[in-house]
């Protein structure tokens, strides 16, 4: 079976720690959201919900699930050759935690609290987020290249794990080196909750704010970027924020508009000169965003 497998998983099973006089498992983050047939085609296989507060069966039905899976000869490593590698829609964890230690550990991550008192998932299931939160240095794609987790944090979430594995936005797999510990420390709980700063509140809103932009854009304004390929769009955006941020602009909604003004001008943007004399009141505090954009849909009327 194995020689059948992407080169990606040959790999893995290459890096899996075989020689060690230790017992090993390997698991999956699998997101439902992303894909729900694997559970479905691998009924076989102990899995569980990871977010246990989800109201109802389809909330459940949708969530990231722990799976542990079986060595590579057998059959849920074809689906995940054939439909996974190269996506986000699980990452592979090898440790030498049991199933129900390893549950119970990740579950200390899943709720974060910021100084103000308000809490929100953690989706380190997502490989963005992972990456990003142990700060991945191999990782060419994150969006912010600094680590979020202090690095007691981070050592408190590696230490039972041997290795977490991951495809990046251009399909790349990537290892994160775990502490390789045999307990998992209950470390957080209810009375002593995984806690960030305000920076690190900050870091992670930046890190998905690119991917933030682009649903927006698929949601409302699809035809602006149907050409694009699924890569390209992500560095377009990420090019484009910074640019927006030249002219003052931070909100979500003022620099999607701006977005959308490059991708409606495209190659006319710096030389259209009614554009950018009013871009220029943006700039300089004249206007707000919502004004100009409503200069210019009055301009561009007057001018026709």
């Amino acid at each position: 079976m194995i020689s059948l497998l992407h080169p990606d998983l040959h790999y893995f099973f290459e890096e899996y720690p075989s020689g060690e006089h230790k017992t090993y498992f390997i698991y999956a983050l699998a997101d439902a959201a992303q894909d729900s047939w694997f559970l479905k085609k691998n009924s076989h296989l102990h899995y569980r919900n990871l977010l246990t507060e989800a109201a109802g069966d389809k909330a459940a039905e949708i969530s990231p699930h722990l799976v542990q899976l079986g060595h590579n000869h057998n059959i849920e490593w074809q689906y995940i050759s054939k439909r996974v590698v190269g996506t986000p829609r699980l990452t592979l964890i090898i440790s030498p935690l049991d199933f129900d230690s390893l549950y119970s550990h990740l579950r200390q991550f899943l709720n974060v609290q910021f100084e103000g008192g308000l809490e929100m998932y953690l989706a380190f299931w997502d490989p963005a987020i992972l990456g990003t939160l142990v700060g991945q240095i191999s990782d060419q794609t994150l969006y912010v290249k600094q680590q979020v987790l202090s690095d007691q944090q981070k050592k408190v979430l590696l230490e039972p794990i041997h290795s977490w594995w991951y495809w990046d936005r251009k399909d790349k797999l990537h290892k994160i080196i775990g502490g390789n510990g045999y307990e998992s420390l209950k470390f957080y709980d209810w009375q002593n909750p995984f806690t960030f700063t305000p920076v690190q509140e900050d870091m992670m809103v930046e890190a998905t704010f690119p991917d933030h932009l682009i649903y927006y854009l698929n949601l409302n304004n699809p035809f602006l970027v149907e050409d694009f390929k699924e890569w390209e769009l992500y560095p377009y955006v990420v090019k484009k924020i910074a640019l927006a941020r030249e002219y003052g602009l931070e909100g979500t909604r003022d620099i999607l508009n701006f977005i959308c003004l490059t991708l409606i001008y495209k190659n006319t943007f710096e030389q259209d000169e009614l554009l950018q004399s009013v871009l220029l009141k943006v700039k300089n505090k004249m206007v707000t965003m919502d004004q100009a954009m409503e200069d210019l849909e009055r301009l561009v009327d007057e001018n026709e």
